[in-house]
């Protein structure tokens, strides 16, 4: 059996001590109950419908949504109920296109520039579809859980809250989304 010099044991313990401090510096919050999220960005498919909002903190609106990931497609239908506007959104890997309520076809390169048009302010569009999943864009880390069970992102100068979290057979999802930065917010109620 070998035996450490005390020298050896003390340079052993700095070092076992530098790297536990490097690890807990660059530790992310992780909620416990983000182990139990369901994590449909592996899904090849699901749906949901609800109501989502946007607002600049000057104007804003609001309506039912739809919304229906299926494979490399996903489909955003958007209904203002007393505006009677809405707007589809179709973006694949080929292109995006807004269907307007008046039927009119409004194609683009991306959804993220289709969506902004339509709403007036920047969405974060790539980040979003992780967000109303209850998960981080690869850029985001998780920051705080709150002991109701809810828990917050903070992703690309966004703060995102999550509440109202369901069981499901695999896991949780949560149904209440609240997305902020600076005065634009964006809101999501998953219905079903």
């Amino acid at each position: 059996m070998a035996v450490l010099t005390a020298p050896f044991r003390l340079s052993l313990i700095v070092v076992l001590f530098s790297v536990l401090i490097a690890c807990s510096t660059n530790k992310q919050i992780k909620p416990d109950n983000v182990s139990n999220l369901i994590d449909l960005s592996v899904v090849d498919a699901f749906h949901f419908s609800g109501k989502m909002s946007f607002s600049d903190g000057y104007e804003g609106g609001s309506g039912q949504v739809e919304w229906k990931k299926n494979n490399d497609t996903t489909q955003v239908k958007l209904k203002a109920p007393l505006s009677k506007k809405s707007w589809t959104l179709t973006d694949s890997k080929k292109q995006a296109e807004i269907k307007l309520s008046n039927g009119e076809l409004v194609f683009g390169e991306s959804a993220q520039h289709l969506i902004s048009e339509q709403i007036g302010w920047e969405i974060p569009w790539m980040a979003l579809q992780s967000w109303i999943i209850g998960q981080k864009s690869s850029s985001g880390r998780f920051t705080n859980q709150i002991p109701t069970g809810e828990y917050e992102i903070s992703d690309q100068g966004w703060h995102i809250k999550y509440s109202k979290l369901k069981p499901y057979a695999q896991g949780m999802l949560p149904h209440k989304i609240i997305a902020r930065k600076d005065d634009y917010s964006i809101k999501l109620i998953v219905k079903q």
